[in-house]
C-alpha cells in the first residue's frame, strides 16, 4: 500500500472542504483533500453569499473571480409565485437594491450557484498547492497519540493508499460518515421536510418572458415547489417536497415523473426537458454534540445543518473553515500552543446553535405560523453574518461594532495600495496603533523578533492613512491606543491608551491569543 504524509487531511470536496484546503494552502500548510465524487457539485445548492464570506474570499485571493462569475445573476431580483411559468402569476415582489454598506465593508452580497462557486475555490486551492484527490473515498481512519492514519481508495482503479496526517477536517456532509464513526450525535429538531432537487435542462427564455427570478414558487393543482434558474436560461432546479409518512420516497422521482413535474412547473405538458440529476436532501436543523474529537474537527454540514431560509448554511461552513484554518496553521508552525485548537469548538458551536435557531425562526415566518414572540427573536442578517461575536452576547449590526475583543475588526477605507483595513488581515496577527501609538508598534516588532511570533504592526498617520481619520473612535481607543487583530480578522485584544509597560502588556495579550506561556 502506498503511503504519504500530510499535515491536514480534509475529507469532503464540497465548498467547505475546498475552502478549508484553500485557506490552509495559502497559509503554507501541507494539505490533502479526498472526495469520493469525480468532481464538484453539479447542483446549485447554496445560491447566496454574504458580505463576510466575500471578505474571506477577498483575503484568499478569489473575490474578483467570484464577482465576475456572479455578474449574470445581478438582475435576478423577482421573488414571485406563479401557477406555472407560462400560466398565471399570483404575485411578485421586486427585491430591493442592497443597502449601501460601504461604511461597513468593502464587499457585497452576491448570488451564485454552488455549482459555479466550487470550481473557483477548487482551482485556487490547487494553485496554492493543495493536493485534491477526487474520485477518492475514505475507507478507514484511526487516531493515534501523534496523528491520524487514514486509508483511502481510488474509486476508479481500486488502488488503496495510507495517508498519515497531523489533523483531519471532516467536511463530509450532512450524513457525515466520520461523525457517525466517531460516535458524535447531534441535537435539534432534525428533519422539517424531505425534499428532492430536480436538476434539468430546458430553454426557459420563452417561459420566463423577460423575468429573472431570485425565488419562484410554483403553486398549482399538480403540486407546490420552488423553481430556480441560472443566468443562461438553459438550466434550472425544481425543489419538491415528498412525505415518507405517506409512503412517498425518492424512488418515486423517476426520470419520467421528474420530466412531468418540470413540465407542470413550466406550464406545457409537451415542453422539451432533459433531466440531469435528482438529489434527495432534508430540510433540517441540527448541531453536532461536539465539533472536535481529538485530532478530527467537524466543519460545514457535518457540524450543523441550517434550514435554508436565510441562506446561512454554506456561509456558516466557510466561516468554520476560516476560523479553524489559521489556528491549525499556527499550531503546525509552532507559533501557537496546541490548546489554541480547543477554541474552535468554543467559538464556533455557539454561533452554529444560534444560526440553526435563526433558520428555524425564518422558516416559521416563511410558513406563516411564527408567533409574535418568535418574530421578535429574528436577528437581522447583517448582524448574523457580520456582527456575531466570540464572546458572550447577541450579534449586533456591524455599524455598531467598536473593536471590542471577540468581534470582527471594523472596516475602514484606506488611502494607498490597500483599500480597506480588511485587506490587512489574513496571514499574521496585525497590531493597529493610533497616531500616537508608536510605543505599541515598537513593542510588537520586538516581541515578534524575539519570540518568532508572526505579528505585523501599523500606526495610523504614518504607516496607514484612513480616509476619515476614524481609527480611534471606530476601534474604541484613544490616539495612543492599539488593537490586536487575529489572522481571521477578529479583534483579540485592545488597549484604550498607552501603558507604562507596552511590551509586557502586549506579550500577555499574544500569550492568551496563541495559547502560549513563553512570550516575553
Amino acid at each position: 500500500m502506498q503511503e504519504q504524509k500530510t499535515s491536514v487531511l480534509v475529507v469532503g470536496g464540497g465548498v467547505v472542504g475546498l475552502s478549508s484546503a484553500l485557506f490552509l494552502a495559502n497559509a503554507g500548510v501541507a494539505v490533502t483533500l479526498v472526495e469520493r465524487h469525480p468532481g464538484t457539485s453539479i447542483h446549485p445548492r447554496a445560491w447566496g453569499w454574504y458580505e463576510r464570506t466575500l471578505e474571506i474570499f477577498r483575503a484568499a485571493g478569489i473575490e474578483e473571480q467570484v464577482l465576475e462569475a456572479a455578474k449574470g445573476f445581478a438582475d435576478h431580483r423577482i421573488n414571485g409565485k406563479v401557477v406555472s411559468l407560462l400560466g398565471k402569476e399570483i404575485g411578485r415582489q421586486i427585491l430591493p437594491d442592497g443597502d449601501d454598506l460601504r461604511a461597513i465593508t468593502p464587499c457585497k452580497h452576491v448570488s451564485l450557484g454552488q455549482d459555479r462557486m466550487e470550481p473557483i475555490v477548487r482551482a485556487a486551492a490547487a494553485a496554492a498547492g493543495a493536493e485534491l484527490l477526487f474520485n477518492t473515498g475514505l475507507i478507514d481512519l484511526t487516531q493515534t497519540a501523534d496523528g491520524v492514519d487514514a486509508v483511502v481508495v481510488d474509486r476508479v482503479d481500486g488502488v488503496e493508499r495510507r495517508i498519515k496526517a497531523d489533523y483531519v477536517i471532516a467536511a463530509d456532509g450532512a450524513r457525515s460518515p466520520l461523525r457517525e464513526k466517531l460516535g458524535v450525535g447531534a441535537h435539534g429538531r432534525g428533519a422539517f421536510r424531505h425534499q428532492v432537487s430536480i436538476l434539468f435542462r430546458a430553454d426557459l427564455t420563452g417561459p420566463l418572458d423577460g423575468r429573472r427570478f431570485s425565488i419562484c414558487q410554483i403553486e398549482n393543482p399538480e403540486f407546490t415547489a420552488v423553481l430556480g434558474h441560472d443566468d443562461t436560461l438553459t438550466e434550472g432546479t425544481l425543489i419538491v417536497t415528498y412525505k415518507p409518512e405517506d409512503g412517498e420516497s425518492v424512488e418515486d422521482f423517476t426520470v419520467d415523473r421528474s420530466i412531468e413535474l418540470v413540465r407542470a412547473a413550466i406550464g406545457d405538458p409537451e415542453y422539451p426537458v432533459e433531466i440531469r440529476d435528482v438529489l434527495p436532501w432534508e430540510m433540517a436543523g441540527i448541531v453536532a454534540e461536539r465539533l472536535r474529537v481529538d485530532r478530527v474537527f467537524f466543519a460545514g454540514d457535518s457540524a450543523h445543518i441550517v434550514p435554508p431560509i436565510g441562506g446561512y448554511g454554506a456561509n456558516l461552513g466557510i466561516h468554520d473553515a476560516h476560523n479553524l484554518a489559521w489556528k491549525l496553521a499556527a499550531v503546525l508552525a509552532g507559533h501557537a500552543g496546541a490548546e489554541l485548537l480547543d477554541t474552535y469548538e468554543a467559538e464556533r458551536a455557539p454561533i452554529a446553535r444560534l444560526t440553526v435557531a435563526q433558520g428555524g425562526l425564518r422558516l416559521a415566518m416563511r410558513a406563516g405560523f411564527a408567533t409574535d414572540e418568535q418574530k421578535s427573536q429574528v436577528i437581522d442578517p447583517l448582524a448574523m453574518t457580520l456582527g456575531y461575536r466570540y464572546t458572550p452576547g447577541q450579534p449586533v449590526h456591524p455599524s455598531q461594532l467598536t473593536g471590542e475583543p471577540g468581534t470582527r475588526a471594523p472596516h475602514l477605507w484606506l488611502d494607498g495600495d490597500l483599500e480597506s483595513t480588511v485587506d490587512l488581515f489574513g496571514a499574521d496577527f496585525v497590531l493597529l496603533a493610533g497616531p500616537d501609538g508608536q510605543a505599541w508598534v515598537e513593542a510588537a516588532q520586538k516581541l515578534a523578533a524575539r519570540n518568532e511570533v508572526p505579528v505585523t504592526a501599523f500606526r495610523f498617520g504614518t504607516d496607514l492613512t484612513d480616509r476619515e481619520s476614524a481609527f480611534p473612535a471606530t476601534y474604541g481607543v484613544a490616539a495612543d491606543g492599539a488593537a490586536l487583530v487575529r489572522p481571521d480578522g477578529f479583534v483579540a485584544w485592545r488597549s484604550s491608551g498607552s501603558v507604562d509597560q507596552a511590551e509586557s502588556e502586549l506579550a500577555t495579550a499574544l500569550s492568551a491569543a496563541l495559547s502560549r506561556t513563553d512570550i516575553a
